[in-house]
């Protein structure tokens, strides 16, 4: 055996099973914490992707408040020009229209918004109305939407005295 063959070979072997053990431990020390970790992560998923579902979810339905006292506005103006509301749109006209996605508000009749000088900016998910009550002294405007399409309709309402309230249940989208 030459003198370079003896400098291969290991020279002190409790360092080579120190050094096993040290990585068996810290295999442990990984397998355990994965085992831990692991359903902690399923458990804050669990409950994190349905709040991350219904945030987006009320945000596109945060759409027909806004668009309620916009029409709101456009009929107190009008009766500040003309001495009287407007009914306008329908509650049947465009239902069909509501669902997951945008449609244009152009694809429902819109004559009547016009009398009014309304009209919102870009595609909707929500359908409105306007209705004369109380005789002609006061009106109710209605929105509805169903950014989730299960069929079920949150519905906003105004008039003339309040701003756009949710008469819908609030987990309804």
């Amino acid at each position: 055996m030459s003198t370079d063959d003896a400098s291969l070979t290991p020279t002190s072997a409790p360092n080579s099973s120190k050094r096993n053990t040290l990585i068996l431990i810290g295999c442990m020390v990984v397998g355990v914490g994965m085992f831990v970790a692991l359903p902690v992560v399923g458990i804050l998923a669990a409950v994190a992707i349905p709040n991350f579902v219904a945030m987006d979810l009320k945000s596109k339905r945060a759409e027909v408040p806004g668009n309620v006292d916009g029409l709101k506005t456009a009929e107190l103006a009008y009766d500040a020009a003309f001495d009287g509301y407007q009914s306008v749109g329908s509650a049947t006209e465009g239902r069909y229209l509501l669902g997951r996605e945008p449609h244009s508000f152009l694809d429902q009749d819109t004559a009547d918004f016009d009398k009014i000088g309304w009209q919102p900016d870009g595609m909707v998910r929500g359908i409105y109305w306007v209705v004369v009550t109380d005789g002609g002294r006061d009106f109710e405007v209605h929105g509805i939407c169903d950014v989730d399409g299960d069929g079920q309709y949150a519905e906003y309402v105004a008039t003339r005295e309040t701003n756009a309230t949710m008469v819908s249940p609030y987990d309804v989208y």
